[in-house]
């Protein structure tokens, strides 16, 4: 993007909070009272949000696209490793050839369903963020699951997993995700204490 073209967006971008402000009060910007003020900092603060959002947008489908991390850091004057490591899905670094596994519209309700299926095709689950699951090939059937977990008083749930051969592969809220090969002998897990 040209300097003059980059200046020019700034200024929509700034424009844009004044315009909706002087379409939505009733005084001019010169007589405007605290909670006037309160309205253009709320309003500045939702274009903020949808900035970042339409950003992390752009990140994904850019590197749909083909874009490298190298190149996303280099358009966003950082480097990759912190491009990668801002927009990458739970923080978690690709395989090589990005070749991920996204589940989206994913909820408390269906996402058990699509872990099991998930691993059933052999993708092991590596990330959760809101309504996505990631997974990535493994090449042989793969154990994804769910287990809820509230608190630092169901620490011993988790271990209980983690000593029964499960992996821990992202928590995300009061859910903690285990994964494991399917082939893999593991030491059943006592239901009743694990809850």
């Amino acid at each position: 993007m040209k300097p003059t073209e980059e200046q020019r967006l700034r200024a929509q971008v700034s424009d844009l909070v004044l315009e909706w402000y002087s379409d939505n009060a009733d005084a001019d910007l010169d007589q405007a009272t605290v909670n006037d003020f309160k309205r253009l900092i709320r309003a500045a603060q939702i274009v903020s949000d949808e900035a970042g959002y339409s950003l992390s947008r752009w990140v994904d489908t850019g590197r749909h696209a083909g874009l490298s991390w190298a190149e996303i850091g280099g358009v966003l004057g950082v480097s990759r490793q912190a491009a990668q490591q801002r927009f990458s899905p739970s923080g978690i670094a690709p395989t090589p050839g990005g070749n991920w596994i996204v589940r989206t519209r994913m909820t408390a309700f269906n996402e058990v369903a699509a872990l099991e299926e998930e691993g059933l095709k052999g993708n092991e689950l590596v990330g959760a963020a809101p309504l996505k699951l990631f997974f990535v090939p493994r090449g042989r059937p793969w154990r994804n699951i769910r287990v809820t977990a509230f608190g630092t008083r169901e620490t011993s749930k988790v271990k209980r997993y983690e000593d029964a051969g499960w992996k821990k592969a992202v928590v995300w809220g009061p859910f903690y995700y285990f994964t494991r090969p399917a082939d893999r002998e593991a030491p059943p897990i006592d239901r009743a204490a694990a809850g």
